[in-house]
């Protein structure tokens, strides 16, 4: 399950919540385990899907579907039991008796039965189900980002006992620590990503434009399921930062630079590093040992318990004493799940917040069970640049490589 049902309820038992009510596509997947076309494709506030978790544990979960994506609904499915959909249904002629051959079918026809709980909109639907589970009073984490202002408005109309507090960063807050399921699947994204990045390595070749080998890049992710969500790649001048691909062929003395990111199972992956066509040059080498030497120290410190910025400062610290004194970088990664970047989104130094849910900063105590992408990159403008990202999961004690692959700096 992708849901954490006990970090869950410890949160909604600490703010005195009864329900908490998904509404992008990032949560509704969290609390349902579904994940449908039409609200990924149109938007989360185009085509609405609502997910409920309940504190009381005799209340059962619901989702709502859109009519869009009951048919996806049919096929993938959820471990939630009460589903239901809403608005007219799709054009489809069934002829009478009819029960279904398929678990597929059978579901699809569930949903469209004449006798299914169905409402003309979601705003009435989710006002039914609420009102069934007998929520016409308390207080609702609603994921404020994905759901109508009309359609809200409509619902707290009907139910004005009922307090809904914007509960976006609490969804982002909870996820944080991720279950067994979510490792797993970060870990396959990992993976892919590292073999989509050997393929790239695998065509490099002086005379190759960085388009060319990018497409390598592409094709790998597509083949083992996944989709590319950007490929960052320049060579020459251009590895002082992130570019995309251009029509620039590879000449020898390049060093190149990439960043790669990808979907597998709807959970990201996240991969980066450098190169040189041909020896590296002294400075280029002195750039790669100080970054390696900040990722080293960042590696040492990380476990449950530790604040983004003390993994920050600590990789900072290392990479100035080992060869960049003047080091300059920001952040040394960021969280990593359902989206590329989670709460508290960067390794930094913190950043006050504001939100009823959330601590007055940023510098959130990571807990075990949490992943991340740790960075350090480094380029001087006009000449080039290095760069290194691993995948890491917090321990109790440690951390632990999710996809890790050898990393070499140069190619012959």
């Amino acid at each position: 399950m992708l849901l954490n049902r006990e970090r869950a309820l410890e949160f909604m038992n600490r703010f005195n919540l009864d329900a908490l009510l998904a509404t992008t596509r990032h949560n509704v997947l969290y609390l349902s385990g579904f994940q449908g076309w039409a609200q990924y494709t149109y938007g989360d506030a185009t085509t609405e899907t609502f997910a409920l978790f309940f504190r009381e544990g005799d209340t059962p979960p619901a989702l709502i579907v859109s009519r869009q994506d009951e048919t996806y609904y049919a096929s993938t499915g959820s471990w939630i039991e009460d589903v239901r959909g809403y608005g007219p249904r799709s054009a489809l002629d069934i002829p009478p008796g009819e029960g279904g051959a398929t678990d597929e079918e059978r579901n699809y026809l569930s949903l469209i039965a004449d006798d299914a709980p169905r409402e003309a909109n979601a705003a009435d639907a989710l006002t039914r189900l609420l009102r069934e589970r007998g929520l016409t009073k308390g207080r609702v984490a609603i994921d404020n980002e994905g759901v109508r202002p009309a359609t809200r408005a409509k619902v707290e109309n009907a139910l004005p006992d009922v307090s809904f507090q914007d509960g976006a960063n609490l969804f982002r807050l909870i996820r944080l620590q991720k279950t067994a399921e979510e490792i797993e699947r970060i870990r396959a994204a990992a993976d892919l990503n590292e073999q989509a990045v050997t393929a790239f390595h695998e065509n490099f070749s002086v005379g190759i434009t960085e388009r060319e080998v990018a497409s390598h890049y592409y094709r790998t992710v597509a083949a083992g399921g996944g989709k590319w969500s950007w490929f960052h790649l320049g060579g020459g001048r251009r590895s002082a930062s992130i570019f995309p691909p251009s029509d620039r062929p590879f000449q020898m003395g390049d060093g190149f630079f990439f960043d790669a990111g990808m979907r597998l199972n709807h959970y990201c992956g996240d991969v980066g590093c450098c190169g040189s066509f041909g020896e590296p040059g002294p400075e280029r080498l002195n750039q790669w040992n100080a970054i390696q030497a900040g990722l080293g120290a960042a590696f040492e410190i990380i476990k449950a318990g530790v604040k983004p910025s003390e993994i920050f400062r600590a990789a900072v610290q290392a990479a100035k004493k080992s060869g960049l004194p003047n080091y300059n970088g920001a952040f040394c990664g960021h969280t990593i799940g359902i989206e590329a970047r989670e709460l508290p989104y960067t390794l930094s130094d913190p950043v006050p917040l504001q939100d009823p849910f959330l601590p007055e900063s940023s510098d959130i105590p990571l807990p075990a069970g949490a992943v991340l992408s740790v960075e350090l990159p480094s380029g001087k403008f006009g000449e080039g640049g290095v760069h290194a990202e691993y995948t890491a999961l917090v321990t109790e004690t440690g951390m632990e490589h999710l996809g890790e692959s050898k990393r070499v700096h140069y190619v012959a």
